[in-house]
């Protein structure tokens, strides 16, 4: 298992959540402030956990998916957003697809 993954799963553990607008809560139920992170053409937010005196980096909206989903967001291709907007992470946008799904739908977009 990734590093990611098993941080996703600790947090999980922990008592972390997501609520309905797709923002992150700490164990207390506090909105968690989290980071922006560039990834190609892309911004995605993230929030971190210390674990053994690091933090690291978690992707909101696979920490979302994996609370939708559970083990099984760990074996899916990629997690999409439907509406295609990376910073939307409520649970309702949020689905597991492939690579080539995400292909289609955007040469789709470009055809019509």
């Amino acid at each position: 298992m990734s590093k990611s993954n098993e941080m996703i799963r600790l947090a999980s553990h922990r008592g972390y959540t997501a609520n309905k607008d797709g923002e992150i809560l700490n164990p207390k139920g506090n909105k968690v402030r989290g980071c922006l992170r560039k990834s190609k053409n892309s911004f995605y937010k993230t929030f971190g956990i210390a674990h053994r005196g690091t933090s690291r980096p978690i992707l909101v909206h696979r920490f979302i998916a994996y609370q939708k989903f559970g083990e099984a967001a760990f074996e899916a291709e990629c997690i999409k957003h439907l509406n295609h907007n990376s910073l939307d992470n409520r649970p309702d946008n949020i689905d597991m697809g492939t690579y080539k799904d995400i292909f289609d739908n955007i040469k789709n977009r470009f055809l019509l």
